[in-house]
């Protein structure tokens, strides 16, 4: 800086410019950056200095232009053709981090389209691949905290939490139809009703048969059908049940007593079964094969697969869990026939769950963004694996608690709370049937009915034979009866005129 600006600045203070040595630093001017001085010292220290020495304090990063890199994975990352734009959470906090650091960046899509995943000579793929080579400054995309990645690369403070999950196609449930009649209650609650109904056939048969309140009709009663007989007790209790009344009603105090506690019973069992069952037959109860990763490899009829390139195989791959190395070497044997179990597109993998007998490993988010607009996918295991999106940065990056401070500003903010409310998906077309429409009642989904009318008739068509050879033996045994007592009377009225001769020959 010439002298004459040096002395405008300090004045007195500076008396031999020759022993002086300019401050500089880079500034952002209107079209271009460029050094400015800042303030002078000299040769024996003392320093004069403006205002600030340091002002790009204030201005964060000095519209310093950032190379990011990312790839579309929504609802945090996603590519509009029409106007080449990215929009999402994960854009709206790196735009957010732009204005709070004061830089601009530019984002680009790694050219082997990977998130990362290790190489066997230590190197990375994708966009962990960029930063540990240092080709970009950060990660524009929900990268997901691995410890592996940790080695390479740094992260700033997590801003999501998201659990891994399996999703497959809806599988036929015609086959448990059959069991619709059953579903309300549990097999448990079943067998303590038929407990409770034959333990109070049995207490009812015995206050009604040996109560002092009958003593005086002990003898009439023993002739009398009712409730002093247990096969009574059961039917007249079993009735109760199915809210059925009879003709058969205790006396006593007792009775009546216990009665009425079981007709509560029956009250409520009946209000709850019916309940759930208009809810049975109004929604569907899905039977899935699996449940849990151990049931997905035991099965057969199913494959899976993952996206290629990113977390979920190096999690698969390094993985001590035995379950877990099972679904891994099931991939490595899936990929020899098919090499789209680990294809990059994540659409590619919801295709192939749609088509049937495919499950496939995916974040819960992305996942039930797809089963919005698809009324044939469900889920059939959640929570496998815990994951925290963060902002991918080189190892042993400067700007790491910056920008770690500045994503812990946005989230005391609230700022993300907002952003899922605008970019968040919204209920589509199947949820929106769910809550709007009841399903029609077909004849499979009552077929059972019509299999107990047709057990019942089958019972009572063999209680009728029971019956008939009952009544066929007993009428036989009459005959049998009547014949031998005619053949006494017969040989009674032989013996009687012989006796009746030989007394007259006597005579």
């Amino acid at each position: 800086m010439y002298k004459s600006q040096i002395h405008s600045k300090f004045g007195n203070q500076v008396h031999n410019f020759c022993n002086w040595m300019s401050i500089r630093t880079l500034m952002w001017r209107t079209d271009r950056r460029e050094l400015s001085t800042v303030g002078y010292v000299n040769v024996k220290g003392t320093l004069l200095a403006e205002k600030d020495i340091f002002p790009n304090a204030k201005f964060g990063f000095n519209m310093r232009k950032l190379e990011a890199s990312t790839l579309p994975w929504p609802p945090f990352v996603e590519f509009n053709n029409k106007t080449k734009q990215y929009t999402g959470i994960s854009i709206e906090l790196v735009k957010q981090l732009a204005d709070g650091l004061n830089f601009t960046y530019e984002i680009k899509e790694p050219p082997d389209g990977h998130w990362g995943i290790q190489l066997d000579n230590g190197s990375w793929t994708g966009m962990v691949g960029q930063l540990q080579r240092r080709e970009i400054d950060f990660v524009a995309a929900p990268l997901t905290v691995q410890a592996q990645r940790e080695m390479v690369i740094d992260f700033t403070h997590p801003y999501y939490h998201e659990t891994a999950v399996i999703l497959m196609k809806t599988p036929d449930q015609n086959d448990s139809h059959w069991t619709r009649l059953l579903d309300p209650l549990s097999p448990i609650v079943f067998l303590c009703i038929g407990l409770s109904l034959s333990i109070t056939s049995f207490l009812i048969f015995i206050f009604e048969k040996y109560n002092p309140f009958y003593r005086c009709e002990r003898e009439q009663r023993l002739n009398k059908r009712g409730l002093h007989h247990f096969c009574d007790s059961f039917l007249y209790m079993y009735g109760a049940l199915l809210s059925q009344g009879s003709g058969h009603v205790a006396a006593s105090s007792t009775g009546r007593t216990f009665l009425s506690a079981w007709w509560l019973f029956c009250i409520v069992v009946a209000a709850t079964y019916s309940g759930n069952f208009v809810a049975f037959l109004t929604y569907q109860k899905v039977v899935l094969p699996f449940k849990d990763i151990e049931g997905l490899i035991a099965q057969n009829t199913y494959k899976w697969g993952t996206t290629g390139g990113t977390v979920y195989e190096t999690l698969f791959q390094t993985s001590e869990v035995p379950a877990v190395k099972g679904v891994w070497n099931g991939i490595v044997q899936f990929s020899k026939d098919d090499p789209s179990v680990l294809d990059h597109d994540t659409q590619a993998h919801i295709r192939k769950v749609e088509g049937g007998n495919y499950a496939y490993f995916g974040d819960r988010t992305l996942v039930e963004l797809s089963m919005t607009t698809s009324c044939d996918l469900v889920l059939a295991s959640t929570d496998i694996f815990y994951f925290t999106y963060a902002i991918g940065l080189p190892n042993h990056s400067p700007f790491e608690k910056i920008f770690s401070d500045e994503v812990i500003a946005v989230l005391e903010s609230g700022l993300m709370q907002s952003w899922k409310l605008k970019l968040w998906p919204k209920p589509g077309y199947c949820k929106q049937i769910s809550a709007t429409e009841a399903k029609s009642i077909g004849i499979f989904d009552i077929q059972i009915s019509f299999y107990l009318i047709s057990f019942g008739i089958a019972i009572a068509t063999f209680t009728l034979s029971v019956e008939r050879i009952k009544f066929w033996c007993l009428k036989t045994s009459r005959k049998r009866e009547r014949k031998e007592d005619e053949i006494d009377r017969k040989e009674n009225s032989i013996k009687t005129i012989e006796y009746d001769e030989v007394y007259s020959n006597i005579k």
